[in-house]
């Protein structure tokens, strides 16, 4: 990864933005290379070089948006752990900055709210459960809008057409 301006990057949980400006500077009285990027609602976030490259990543390629679509598409066995334990590996999925596991957390979510509405159960997702499917389905959606050359609505839908339609599992 080159971190060069224009290049669109991925910052962990903060999702895609653009390198803005890479400058010369001090940092704790030491000369330093900085990293300035650009990110969703006005966001600026300046970040020295080798925090840069530690915790940036490119946006997904074509190869993690196939895996991406296969792992939407399946229906997986939900776990029934306690809400507190699900809620940890939920948070650690979305901390990694994996696109992949991005979207096993929202298939989760999803296959949630499906079983919800078709046992006629009305009370929703718990607030928690809500808020994490949600981060998780607006980091996807725009390293895909990103990576396909979207705008949001259509990443969106991409992955509510990849929510639609599940198939099995793969035999073990």
């Amino acid at each position: 990864m080159r971190l060069a301006v224009g290049e669109a990057v991925v910052y962990r949980n903060h999702g895609v933005g653009r390198v803005v400006a890479r400058e010369k500077g001090t940092l704790h009285g030491e000369p330093s290379e900085v990293v300035v990027l650009a990110l969703d609602e006005g966001l600026t976030v300046t970040l020295p070089l080798p925090q840069a490259l530690e915790q940036l990543r490119p946006v997904a390629d074509e190869e993690a948006l196939r895996r991406i679509q296969i792992t939407l598409r399946v229906d997986r066995e939900l776990r029934t752990a306690p809400w507190l334990s699900r809620r940890n590996e939920l948070q650690a999925k979305l901390a990694a900055s994996d696109p992949v596991l991005l979207a096993e957390v929202v298939v989760e979510g999803a296959q949630r709210e499906r079983l919800r509405l078709e046992a006629g159960t009305k009370s929703p997702l718990s607030p928690g459960e809500h808020s994490i499917f949600q981060k998780a389905r607006k980091l996807l959606a725009g390293e895909i809008a990103v990576a396909r050359g979207l705008d949001l609505p259509a990443a969106e839908m991409w992955i509510e057409k990849q929510l639609a339609r599940p198939e099995s599992p793969p035999a073990a």
